[in-house]
């Protein structure tokens, strides 16, 4: 007997969502596209969001330094201090490589262009390891760093209108700042031939080096890579270096590694460590608060399509209000009302559900044409650069999220009828049937 009630619920169900030409099934049709709306917007765009921040993630991991460790006040090392550094850190097993560096700013000159770059002095082992963790930023040139070279990014080439093969000159930027000072003073000099005599004893002391690359700053950052001598050279700094350059098996447990490294006094008094994190980690904080406020907009549209399958609910209760009389009147339980049209409602959710589920990977799935689609109509350029950071759309699927989406949609459904079908359950028989 209750399998036999069971299975009247379920056909009443069927029957009342297929009403032919009827109001009913419009807005059955209609409730169904606002939840596949729903479940497609929620997964498309957290899904593109995320794979946005994984890629920017990425990219910070891919160019910048894991781990930067250097005296706490910025002066240069000695060669002694780092090289005991340099001991200790390699033995840990969460380092992949290690080496000692040199970073500090330098002015390049090319046929009266300038520009400015950071500058990443690298030894021999610690340069190949690198540049080998950027050669797929390549865009010009050779990346093996030699003694009298620089690998540059394109924006600064550009700047100086300079190709791998041309001469350069750079300048350390104490001595330009020394040299701007040294100029100020001469011009308040009142007597002539001193001031002139000063003006004459200001030099800048150029290095001419040769260009050997260039890499894309977008994805490879800003920085100009030469070997450690050459950066010796140009800042002046003998056998002193700037610190121990650390890159790491698991870059994304930087802040921990380093907690363990500070109670493990691998880092010695006075010195201290910049992390990969310390770039982009605003950045990074910003993307993940976009996306979280983006969540709430797309629960917004969910609870939007819960009211529709509501309305849904609704609407049919009141049409089928002398149905709903009757089957009191024959008996049927409250809980067996409210059955049907809590399972009228599964159907919605479930085929929304499901159709948005399809939809939403279809979408992921040809996003790069819908791009290049869009930018035919609206008149946009299609020509990407494939090498170009975010040439294409990123888009990072996480199965625990899309199953949390679908058991989400399907249950807002069921609680948004809920109301109207217990209502219609508790409608008195005598009264259904006499309106």
């Amino acid at each position: 007997m209750r399998a036999m009630l069971s299975n009247a619920t379920l056909f009443l169900a069927r029957r009342y969502l297929r009403a032919k030409r009827s109001f009913v099934s419009v807005i059955t049709v209609i409730s169904i596209l606002g939840v596949t709306v729903g479940v497609a917007a929620m997964i498309i765009i957290s899904s593109v969001m995320k794979g946005f921040e994984g890629e920017f993630r990425k990219v910070l991991i891919g160019s910048e330094p894991h781990v930067l460790l250097h005296p706490q006040d910025n002066k240069p090392a000695s060669s002694k201090s780092a090289a005991e550094v340099l001991a200790n850190v390699r033995t840990q097993p969460d380092v992949l490589a290690a080496s000692s560096y040199i970073s500090s700013v330098m002015y390049a000159e090319h046929e009266g262009m300038q520009s400015g770059m950071d500058v990443l002095g690298l030894p021999e082992d610690g340069a190949k390891f690198y540049m080998a963790k950027i050669a797929r930023h390549r865009l010009d040139g050779e990346l093996d760093l030699k003694p009298g070279g620089v690998v540059c990014a394109d924006y600064v080439a550009g700047q100086l209108d300079a190709h791998p093969g041309d001469k350069i000159s750079v300048y350390a930027s104490t001595n330009v700042t020394s040299a701007v000072k040294r100029f100020r003073v001469a011009s308040d000099e009142q007597d002539e031939a001193k001031r002139h005599a000063a003006y004459k004893d200001i030099k800048l002391h150029p290095k001419e080096i040769t260009l050997q690359g260039s890499v894309r700053a977008d994805s490879a950052g800003a920085y100009g890579y030469v070997t450690l001598e050459t950066a010796q050279q140009i800042f002046g700094l003998g056998d002193q270096v700037s610190g121990v350059l650390i890159e790491l098996k698991q870059p994304g447990e930087v802040k921990d590694v380093m907690k363990r490294f500070t109670v493990a006094h691998l880092i010695p008094d006075g010195w201290s460590a910049s992390l990969w994190t310390d770039v982009g980690d605003s950045r990074l904080a910003a993307m993940s608060n976009e996306r979280i406020m983006m969540s709430i907009v797309l629960l917004i549209i969910f609870v939007v399509a819960a009211f529709s399958v509501m309305n849904t609910t609704i609407t049919v209760t009141t049409q089928k209000r002398r149905e709903i009389g009757v089957l009191t009147a024959l008996g049927s339980r409250q809980d067996q009302i409210i059955g049907i049209f809590v399972s009228q409602a599964a159907f919605v959710g479930i085929l929304g559900t499901v159709a948005g589920l399809v939809f939403s990977g279809l979408v992921l799935w040809l996003r790069d044409d819908i791009r290049m689609g869009i930018a035919v109509l609206s008149g946009g350029s299609t020509n990407v650069d494939s090498g170009m950071f975010l040439a294409t759309i990123p888009a990072q699927i996480e199965p625990w999220f899309i199953l949390l989406t679908c058991l989400g949609s399907v249950s807002l459904c069921l609680l948004a009828a809920l109301p109207p079908a217990w209502l219609a359950a508790r409608v008195d028989p005598a009264v259904a049937l006499r309106d």
